[in-house]
């Protein structure tokens, strides 16, 4: 579709349907898709075994009502981009549906619903926050304070996972690191994009060193690879810098084998240099832990190319299902083809949000979109390539998909930066269309 901008009279008909372009209007046959897939794969699963199952039901009248309300709330609020709201809904509906099929237990699959309105609060406030507020160095500042209060908290509360990032306040469990790591977007897009002089940046690069420092404390090596990630990408795309880039890089890799080398050395790492042993041959080893990565592997070839069909697998064996094994969950559910559709989702994601990157009109929201659809694919190629016994398993969690309220709302939260960019490359592009249309404008699409 080309657009040509010529110097006469005003064309409403070619004006409307531009507007209608930046609006995003044209996925309204996705949104209904989605809906008739949420609708009809929970409402199979009220039924299942000839049984009825009401909280089934419920969530499948929910999950399709949820997903409208999402995408034309939050697009009536701000011009945000609806494709990226309702494939943030499909994954997050797959993500009830795959629980409650799975694991044959409605009470996992409600409580992740219940967390579904929170998570697009976040997200709405990720997206607000993007949007209305301009960010400062007090601003920064302050929001360093209160991440580096969050990574801390896990020293001062029981914890209840062995990898000693979780606190656990009022009877409820949540994990920190989720909520940072949108703040650590904005907090670096602010510091990477000052300037490339090594005054302008330092101070931010040596604050996600010392994040990073306080996982690896926690033993929580995913996030560490995570966070890494992360700034490494932000500092190369916000400074240009990519030799220095590289070079930490390296370096980093570096550290890394050599630290993986003398794991069963070091005093409460002792774990990893078994969970390295474990993924090089873990169809001949004698520990008990191995048997995740066999069960794992054998869900995902079970399913075949089409699956096994919608509650009719055997994934609810796998050790840790809902969390770190989602992946092959979807695998043998629904089979090879959709989840291969699912990943191409991700795809997506990371393609209108670098679009929406890319548009932006100021460096920060360039990076800072960048930097959370960055986050959520490099999250997501972790966990899958986990599964699927390329890399060892890193204990994070598949965006949107898996189970956990903390993991939820901080992918969310992640989205609602990216969707609070678009939001704002839409307002420009009206601010551009009302002054063509007052200038006597033409537009021909």
């Amino acid at each position: 579709m080309k657009m040509g901008l010529f110097s006469r009279k005003n064309d409403k008909k070619a004006i409307e349907a531009y507007r209608k372009l930046i609006s995003r209007a044209y996925e309204t046959p996705l949104l209904v898709l989605i809906m008739v897939f949420q609708f009809l794969s929970m409402g199979l699963m009220a039924f299942k075994d000839g049984d009825f199952d009401l909280s089934s039901l419920l969530i499948a009248v929910a999950l399709p009502l949820g997903t409208w309300a999402l995408t034309y709330g939050i697009s009536k609020l701000i011009h945000a981009d609806r494709g990226l709201i309702m494939l943030t809904a499909f994954l997050a509906g797959l993500g009830v549906i795959t629980l409650r099929a799975a694991l044959s237990s409605p009470a996992k699959a409600f409580s992740q619903a219940g967390y579904l309105p929170l998570g697009c609060a976040f997200m709405l406030l990720g997206a607000l926050t993007i949007h209305y507020i301009r960010v400062n160095g007090v601003l920064v500042w302050l929001l360093m304070a209160i991440c580096a209060a969050l990574m801390v908290m896990p020293f001062a509360f029981t914890t209840v996972s062995s990898a000693k990032s979780w606190i656990r306040l009022a009877g409820y469990q949540m994990q920190p690191s989720e909520f940072v790591k949108p703040a650590l977007v904005v907090i670096l897009a602010y510091g990477f994009t000052r300037g490339s002089r090594i005054n302008d940046w330092f101070v931010y690069a040596v604050y996600s060193a010392v994040l990073c420092v306080i996982l690896l404390v926690q033993r929580d090596l995913g996030a560490v690879l995570l966070y890494f990630m992360l700034t490494t990408a932000m500092f190369t795309v916000g400074t240009g810098r990519w030799k220095l880039a590289l070079a930490a890089l390296v370096l980093a890799v570096a550290v890394g084998a050599v630290f993986v080398s003398f794991a069963d050395r070091i005093p409460g790492f002792s774990y990893l240099a078994a969970r390295i042993e474990i993924w090089r041959d873990p169809w001949n080893s004698q520990r008990e832990d191995s048997r995740q990565i066999v069960q794992g592997l054998m869900s995902i070839s079970s399913g075949g190319l089409f699956g096994a069909g919608l509650g009719l697998s055997a994934a609810r064996k796998v050790a840790v299902v809902a969390s770190d094994y989602i992946f092959a969950a979807v695998c043998e559910e629904f089979g090879i083809v959709f989840a291969f559709a699912v990943i191409c989702v991700y795809v997506l994601i990371l393609l209108r949000g670098c679009g929406a990157a890319m548009s932006a009109r100021g460096r920060f929201f360039a990076l800072a979109a960048f930097g959370g659809v960055f986050e959520l694919t490099s999250q997501m190629l972790l966990i899958v390539m986990g599964n699927l016994h390329i890399v060892p398993l890193t204990g994070v969690t598949l965006p949107f998909v898996s189970e956990g309220g903390s993991s939820l709302c901080g992918s969310m939260l992640l989205m609602g930066l990216v969707l609070g960019v678009s939001a704002l490359n839409a307002k420009d592009e009206y601010d551009d269309l009302n002054t063509l249309e007052s200038r006597g404008g033409r537009l021909k699409l």
